[in-house]
C-alpha cells in the first residue's frame, strides 16, 4: 500500500516537473538552413519563394480547395472571384510556407503556414464584406471564424500563433508520410522562429492523425454545426460532412496556461451555437 502510494507521488511530480518546463534551445543549424533546401529521404523541403507563389497557387486551388468541407458541403463555384487568389498569395507572402520536391524536382506536397494576430479574423472578415460573390463572402467568413475558435492568443496570452493551415500532397505521393513530415518542419520552422504555440485545425482523420503524429494535443473538438456564421451555422447539422473540428496546440509549457485554457474552453462550449 505505501509502495503504491510513493509511486503515485513520483508519478505526479515527474509529470508536474515536464508541464512546467520551457524549451529554451534552438536547433544548432538555424532559420536560414531551416528554411534552405534539405535532403530528406528521397525529397527534400524548401521554402516558398516569392516567384514560387503562382506556382504554389495552382496546388492549392487543384488538390485543396476541391476537397475542403465548406466547399463540398454547398458546392461552391469559387472559380469566378479573384479575391480568393489575393488571400492565399497574401498568406504565401509571409514566408513561412514550406513545399517538398522529388529528386526529379516535380512538387510533392504544400504546407501553407501563417504566423496570425488577433487583428486577422477582423481583417479577414472586413475584407469579405466587399466581394461581390456570396460563395467568396462565405468561405472566407468561415476561414476567419474557425482562426479565432478558439482565441488562441488570448488562452496562451501571445501577440502571435502560428497555424498550420493547409496541407495539400499531390495525389501520386500520398501514403508516404509527407503530409506529416511537412507538419513536423512547419512546427520546427516555428519553433525557430521563437513563436511559442503552433496551432493546426483539423476536419477529417487524415488531418487529426498528422498531428497526433507530430505530437500535437488536442486543446477542444466540436461538431462544424456549431461553426456559425452571421445569421446561421456554416454547414447544417443534418449535413453528412457535419464532422468534428479537431483544434490541437503544439505549446512550449507556460506558467498558469491550463488554468486559462480550461476557462477559456468551457466559456467557449457555452457560447458556440
Amino acid at each position: 500500500m505505501f509502495a503504491s502510494v510513493l509511486t503515485k507521488l513520483r508519478l505526479g511530480n515527474h509529470l508536474k516537473s515536464l508541464t512546467t518546463q520551457t524549451r529554451t534551445c534552438h536547433s544548432v543549424f538555424g532559420i536560414k538552413e531551416l528554411i534552405q533546401p534539405q535532403k530528406l529521404g528521397n525529397f527534400r523541403v524548401s521554402q516558398v519563394s516569392p516567384d514560387e507563389h503562382n506556382k504554389m497557387l495552382d496546388i492549392i486551388k487543384q488538390y485543396y480547395m476541391p476537397n475542403h468541407v465548406l466547399v463540398r458541403d454547398r458546392n461552391l463555384d469559387l472559380s469566378s472571384d479573384c479575391a480568393l487568389d489575393e488571400y492565399f498569395l497574401n498568406l504565401f507572402k509571409q514566408g513561412n510556407s514550406l513545399y517538398l520536391t522529388a529528386e526529379d524536382g516535380t512538387v510533392a506536397g504544400l504546407s501553407v503556414n501563417f504566423a496570425s494576430s488577433p487583428v486577422d479574423p477582423r481583417n479577414l472578415r472586413n475584407y469579405a464584406f466587399y466581394r461581390q460573390d456570396s460563395n467568396t463572402k462565405d468561405f472566407l467568413y468561415f476561414m476567419a471564424k474557425m482562426q479565432e475558435t478558439p482565441n488562441l492568443w488570448d488562452i496562451f496570452k501571445e501577440s502571435k500563433i502560428f497555424e498550420i493551415k493547409m496541407i495539400a500532397v499531390l495525389p501520386e505521393f500520398r501514403r508516404q508520410g509527407l503530409a506529416t513530415l511537412l507538419a513536423e518542419k512547419s512546427k520546427e520552422l516555428a519553433h525557430d522562429q521563437n513563436y511559442n504555440i503552433v496551432r493546426m485545425d483539423c476536419i477529417n482523420p487524415h488531418d487529426y492523425k498528422i498531428a497526433e503524429r507530430c505530437m500535437m494535443n488536442c486543446v477542444i473538438k466540436f461538431p462544424l454545426h456549431k461553426v456559425r456564421g452571421a445569421t446561421a451555422p456554416f454547414i447544417k447539422r443534418s449535413s453528412d460532412l457535419n464532422v468534428l473540428l479537431r483544434v490541437y496546440v503544439a505549446a512550449r509549457a507556460q506558467p498558469n496556461v491550463k488554468d486559462d485554457l480550461d476557462h477559456e474552453l468551457k466559456r467557449l462550449e457555452l457560447l458556440i451555437e
